[in-house]
C-alpha cells in the first residue's frame, strides 16, 4: 500500500512516531511474519493509528511521559510486555531523552518485534526483542521497569493473575510497573468487541479515510476487507472496575503508588474507537511498585 502524502507525526508535545514510513512496512511484511490469527490486526493497526481512527497509546501520552521522566535516571532496564507496534518504545524514547534506555520487547508475534527493531535502529536505541508468551517469559537478570498499555484486558482472570505474578518475578526490588487499562463499568462480563455492524462501519470508514489520504485505489478493497477482519477478530476481556486490576497487583505483593481513572470526559470524547467503548468507559492508570 502506498500514499502520495505522508501526514506529519511526532512533535515537541509527544513521541516521534513515523507512521507514514512504518505503516506500509507492517502492511507489506505482516503476511510473512504473523504466525497466527493476528495477521489482520498487525497488518492494519498502524494504518488505523495513522489515519486517526484509533488513538491507542497516544491517549495516555501525558501520563506516560510524566511517569517515565521520573524514572529515567534510575530505571534503565525496561521490559515492554506485549505490544501491537512500537508505540510504547516511542513513549519511552520520548520521555527518557539522553538517559540510558535498554529496552526488551516481548511478544508472541514477530511483526511488532520487527517494528520495534526498526524503530530502535531509526532512533539509535538499544532494543532486544524476544518472541515469547508474556505470562511465562523469564530473563536471567531483573528489570527496573515494566511498561504496558491496555494489555491486561487480553487475559481472563486466571491468566491475568499469572501475568502479574510473572511481572513480580521479573522486577528487581524497588522496580515498578506502569500500565493503563480500559475499564467498562457498565459492560457485560466476558469478551467484548465489535459487532458485525460495527466491523463493517469501521471498514468503510477506514477505506474512505485511506482514499482521502491518497492510498493507491487498487489497494482499497483489500484494505477495507482486512480492516473488517481485524474488527471481527479483535476481542478483549471486559474489565468492569479498577479493583479487578489492583487486586491482581496487591495479591502478588505490589504496592499501588498511583491509581486514577484517566482524564475524565474530555479524554473520553477524544479517545477512539468510541463505537465499542462509549463515554461511560475510562482508561485507568496504574503505577505499582515491588517493595524493597
Amino acid at each position: 500500500m502506498s500514499s502520495s502524502a505522508v501526514p506529519p507525526t511526532g512533535s515537541d508535545a509527544g513521541p516521534d512516531e513515523p507512521l507514514g514510513e512504518s505503516a506500509p512496512l507492517a502492511w507489506r511484511d505482516a503476511p510473512a511474519l504473523c504466525t497466527g490469527t493476528c495477521l489482520p490486526y498487525h497488518r492494519v493497526w498502524q494504518y488505523l493509528r495513522w489515519l486517526g481512527l484509533i488513538t491507542s497509546i497516544r491517549t495516555n501520552t501525558d501520563f506516560l511521559a510524566g511517569a517515565f521522566r521520573r524514572l529515567a535516571s534510575s530505571h534503565s532496564r525496561v521490559l515492554v510486555s506485549g505490544t501491537a507496534d512500537y508505540g510504547m518504545l516511542a513513549q519511552l524514547h520520548h520521555a527518557y531523552g539522553p538517559a540510558p534506555l535498554h529496552a526488551t520487547v516481548v511478544d508472541l508475534c514477530p511483526t511488532p518485534l520487527m517494528l520495534n527493531r526498526w524503530y530502535g535502529d531509526r532512533f539509535g536505541r538499544t532494543v532486544r526483542t524476544v518472541q515469547h508468551d508474556a505470562v511465562s517469559y523469564a530473563d536471567d537478570t531483573l528489570f527496573d521497569l515494566i511498561a504496558t498499555h491496555n494489555f491486561l484486558g487480553r487475559f481472563d482472570d486466571a491468566n491475568r493473575q499469572q501475568l502479574v505474578a510473572n511481572w513480580w518475578r521479573l522486577l528487581r526490588p524497588g522496580g515498578e510497573v506502569v500500565t493503563t487499562q480500559r475499564v467498562r463499568p457498565l459492560g457485560q462480563a466476558g469478551k467484548t468487541g465489535y459487532s458485525e455492524e460495527q466491523a463493517e462501519a469501521l471498514a468503510q470508514l477506514a477505506a474512505d479515510a485511506a482514499a482521502r489520504a491518497g492510498f493507491a485505489a487498487a489497494d482499497t478493497p483489500t484494505f477495507r476487507d482486512t480492516v473488517r477482519e481485524y474488527a471481527r477478530r479483535k476481542k478483549s476481556m471486559a474489565i468492569r472496575s479498577t479493583a479487578e486490576i489492583t487486586a491482581c497487583f496487591e495479591s502478588c505483593g505490589f504496592t499501588i503508588d498511583l491509581l486514577d481513572e484517566g482524564g475524565g470526559t474530555v479524554e473520553r470524547q477524544h479517545d477512539r474507537p468510541s463505537s465499542t467503548a462509549g463515554l461511560d468507559t475510562f482508561r485507568m492508570r496504574v503505577i505499582a511498585r515491588k517493595p524493597g
